[in-house]
């Protein structure tokens, strides 16, 4: 089975962690991004197939990234 990629994007590590284990454990493959800067670049090195992305970030917020995506 091929497994989907998320790419989880929140400036806050322990949510970013609790996420990634959670859905490794429902067989999803799982990047992660500190902001929307780091986002955008890990979403053009490997297409994800969902973005999972936090609005509120301080170097560049969800609004901005999900116009840029």
């Amino acid at each position: 089975m091929n497994q989907k990629l998320i790419l989880v994007v929140d400036d806050e590590p322990q949510l970013t962690e609790m996420l990634k284990t959670r859905l490794e454990a429902n067989d999803y493959r799982v990047i992660r991004a500190h902001d929307g800067v780091e986002c955008l670049a890990k979403a053009q090195e490997t297409p994800p197939d969902l973005i999972l992305l936090d609005i509120k970030m301080e170097r560049m917020d969800g609004y901005i990234t999900l116009r840029r995506l």
